[in-house]
């Protein structure tokens, strides 16, 4: 049976899980909802995942939701190629990398993507610029996990898929400044020249 995937346009969860089956070279099949038309809030999506939050994969009777769990079930039902490492303790560092940009980032993320999708006439900068500067002193952190490594953990991985739209949008808010986090800079060019996320920013391409 072919994956199915409930997903929405440009949403962050949904490009992770892209990422992830396109790395994977997995075949599936998308139903792709109008979040703004509250598709997702549905009896029927809600009887799926009952958050009402895209993605959603069902992979024959089994339904999963949270982007970071389908990632992880992906990558232990199909491991050619791995995406985890083998030692427990990266696996867990990696976990821990990607709970600091969701969450510890969090507080700040919002007004900062809440004032950059206004009209610019209508932005607060004092907002945007406050945001902005808390972001980047908190990832500091982020640099200092990368060092000098290609990815955060060595080598591509779930860690990376994990981060990546998160910091993506940082970086499109214009809160990621390479004088402050080159290492970050270096990671986001490296990661866009893979072919799984060119199919998420250039999606008809």
């Amino acid at each position: 049976m072919t994956l199915l995937l409930y997903d929405a346009i440009r949403s962050p969860n949904c490009e992770r899980v892209h990422i992830a089956l396109h790395e994977k070279g997995l075949s599936y099949q998308r139903v792709t909802l109008n979040l703004g038309a509250k598709e997702q809030k549905r009896s029927e999506f809600l009887r799926l995942n009952p958050f009402g939050r895209v993605p959603v994969l069902i992979d024959s009777d089994l339904v999963l939701f949270e982007s970071c769990i389908i990632n992880e079930y992906l990558d232990a039902k199909y491991p050619d190629p791995p995406l985890s490492p083998n030692d427990p303790a990266l696996v867990a560092r990696g976990r821990l990398l990607i709970d600091y940009a969701l969450n510890f980032l969090h507080e700040y993320y919002w007004p900062l993507r809440g004032e950059m999708r206004k009209p610019e006439a209508e932005r607060d900068l004092m907002i945007i610029e406050r945001n902005r500067l808390a972001i980047l002193d908190r990832l500091e952190y982020l640099e200092t996990a990368l060092s000098e490594q290609p990815y955060f953990l060595q080598t591509f991985g779930l860690a990376d898929i994990g981060l990546w739209p998160r910091l993506s949008r940082i970086e499109e808010y214009g809160a990621l400044e390479g004088q402050r986090v080159p290492r970050l800079e270096q990671w986001m060019r490296r990661m866009g020249l893979r072919q799984s996320v060119k199919s998420v920013l250039n999606p008809a391409g």
